[in-house]
């Protein structure tokens, strides 16, 4: 059988929170991955100041910091 109207393959995907179908699961994933990408940052920016004055221990830190942060990204 075709769908028809009001069946639920005709509805629009869910569009916010206020949607009783909207999976904030999804937010929740945003927002870890997004904190997680500040955190990266941050080594990075540790890691070109480290750099810059040729601090190679604490370049060595914060890359091996960021690498690490990038691996558990969700």
């Amino acid at each position: 059988m075709t769908p028809g109207p009001g069946d639920s393959a005709t509805w629009p995907a869910a569009i916010g929170p206020r949607d009783p179908r909207y999976d904030d699961s999804v937010d929740t994933l945003v927002e870890d991955a997004l904190s997680s990408m500040d955190d990266i940052q941050e080594q990075l920016d540790r890691a070109e100041t480290a750099l810059s004055v040729r601090a190679w221990e604490a370049y060595r830190e914060a890359v091996s910091k960021a690498q690490e942060l990038i691996g558990s990204l969700p």
